[in-house]
């Protein structure tokens, strides 16, 4: 024997299920957590590489390469223990007239504090950037990710992942005197 429900009922039966099934929590979304703070530290955001043994003026630029920040996102483990930080950082050389090759290896780090300051973890990484005959500016975007256990008592938003070009002491110095207005940018 076949049952026929009346037309009004066939028609409501997939609202009533479409509704039933919003109602899962397969369909909600949780409310995103904030990401941890990604920065470009200031004096590292700049590298000026000198001839070796010569002067300090223009003539005498190899290179000057800068770190800018890109885009940011961040996923939170199911628990909260940890996030995993992805961002995108860009690094942009200018090829001075005492650069010899076409190549060149810029060593940035990326760390991540706590918010004490604490650094909690370092990497080091290399970024590959090469000038074509005659080209004058070159760059790369560097993709990072970061897995930050998330400490007792603290929140993700609690980290920040700093970025910036490892200095030798001298160029650290060049970058602050440029800051001061000392040096004329």
């Amino acid at each position: 024997m076949r049952m026929s429900l009346p037309r009004s009922v066939r028609w409501f039966a997939p609202l009533l299920a479409a509704g039933l099934l919003a109602g899962c929590s397969v369909f909600q979304t949780e409310p995103q957590l904030p990401c941890p703070r990604v920065s470009v530290l200031k004096d590292a955001s700049l590298a000026t590489q000198f001839r070796q043994g010569g002067g300090r003026d223009l003539t005498d630029v190899a290179y000057e390469a800068e770190l800018e920040q890109g885009t940011l996102g961040c996923v939170y483990e199911r628990n909260q223990s940890a996030v995993t930080v992805t961002a995108a950082v860009r690094v942009v050389a200018t090829r001075g007239p005492a650069l010899q090759s076409n190549d060149l290896n810029l060593v940035y780090f990326v760390a991540v504090v706590d918010k004490e300051q604490n650094i909690v973890g370092r990497e080091r990484f290399q970024a590959q950037i090469t000038f074509s005959q005659g080209q004058r500016r070159a760059g790369s975007v560097e993709e990072i990710e970061q897995v930050i256990p998330i400490r007792q008592g603290l929140r993700g938003f609690d980290y920040e992942v700093l970025v910036g070009f490892e200095l030798q002491p001298d160029q650290l110095q060049f970058n602050r005197e440029r800051d001061s207005g000392r040096l004329l940018r």
